[in-house]
């Protein structure tokens, strides 16, 4: 299954990368002019997290 931009966007620049949730949210607005806050991409970022651990 594709993956989506914000779930793309959180995997790089989060995960792999380092930056921190406002940096992705800013990314995701000035590249496909997509407005995600902050608690959205947490609540994102806990739910990739728990289904990693699922799988693991």
């Amino acid at each position: 299954m594709e993956k989506d931009l914000i779930t793309q966007a959180l995997q790089t620049i989060h995960l792999q990368h380092g930056k921190d949730l406002t940096e992705v949210s800013q990314y995701l607005n000035m590249r496909y002019r997509v407005d995600v806050e902050p608690l959205v991409l947490q609540r994102r970022l806990k739910k990739m997290m728990q289904e990693a651990k699922a799988v693991a």
